[in-house]
């Protein structure tokens, strides 16, 4: 316990000072606003009984997740966090939720193995923690077998998404139950040996995305605000410019703020094991870990 409240001291000072930070107790996060979020539980008074993340502990970290992601705008947020919830009931989210809870593994998401033959990435490093002890997510974007991906029928690609996503947040809720403190994913995306010819499988990527939204009658993403504390692009080839051009529109702003880009190997690396030892991080992210990492 005395380690965790170091670790929620370290964000806690964010808290009082507006700009609020991953790691910090949420409580004081709370405090800082209090006004606000008292208005806005009176906004949602009638809609916090439609799903298992407005119950209980989760009922906060939710709320403040949103209201993170939507700039403390009661209207705004009280709009995006109904539009989640009709989300959760029309795809039946809380029952994806209460499989986690009973022990469903990512393996058993639906095209799991479909996606992963083409993927070069872990949704939870399993040698450890970032040193704020927040949980890790890495990709080797660019060894990606993009024409695999794209060939994915789109109702299993929807549902791996939604499973996916939920994934991500049923691990940050576990870290917060445990800490009482908000977390976000360290994320490290590897763009070691890419090529022009990729930025078309982006483009590709970019078109899916719009597609999606339409399909689900919702941008998933705003579904799951602040869901990285970090994100970092190592490796970056000159033109990654372009490729962020891109990508950037599909991307929730608070995130775009939260990505630092780094083309040399060296800064690259340093970047990487400042946030996560390099015994456990492999060494195409810098460290010193050669066992496998990846998702199979």
């Amino acid at each position: 316990q005395g380690e965790r409240r170091k670790h929620c001291r370290q964000g806690g000072e964010a808290a009082r000072g507006g700009q609020e930070r991953m790691n910090t107790p949420l409580q004081e996060i709370i405090s800082a606003h209090q006004d606000t979020f008292n208005a806005l539980l009176k906004e949602l008074e009638g809609d916090l009984h439609r799903s298992v993340v407005c119950k209980g502990e989760l009922r906060d970290v939710w709320l403040v997740r949103f209201c993170i992601g939507f700039d403390w705008k009661v209207p705004a947020v009280a709009e995006k966090f109904r539009n989640m919830l009709s989300f959760r009931e029309r795809y039946k989210v809380d029952d994806i939720r209460k499989r986690y809870e009973e022990g469903m593994q990512p393996s058993d998401i639906p095209g799991y193995k479909v996606h992963h033959d083409a993927y070069m990435c872990t949704f939870l490093l399993h040698t450890g923690q970032a040193r704020d002890r927040s949980p890790v997510n890495l990709e080797q974007t660019c060894k990606f077998k993009f024409a695999d991906l794209a060939a994915i029928p789109e109702d299993i690609a929807d549902q791996y998404i939604i499973h996916n996503l939920e994934y991500h947040s049923f691990v940050l809720d576990k870290a917060y139950l445990e800490s009482k403190c908000l977390k976000g994913y360290v994320k490290m995306m590897d763009l070691q040996g890419a090529h022009m010819s990729q930025v078309s499988w982006v483009s590709k990527w970019a078109s899916n995305s719009k597609h999606r939204k339409v399909r689900l009658e919702v941008d998933i993403m705003e579904c799951y605000p602040e869901l990285f504390s970090k994100v970092f692009v190592i490796h970056s080839p000159m033109f990654f410019s372009v490729v962020w051009k891109i990508i950037k529109p599909f991307i929730p702003a608070r995130t775009c703020d939260k990505v630092k880009v780094e083309s040399s190997s060296s800064k690259s690396k340093v970047l990487c094991c400042d946030s996560v030892d390099p015994s456990l991080l492999p060494k195409e992210f810098g460290g010193d870990y050669t066992g496998q990492w990846m998702m199979k």
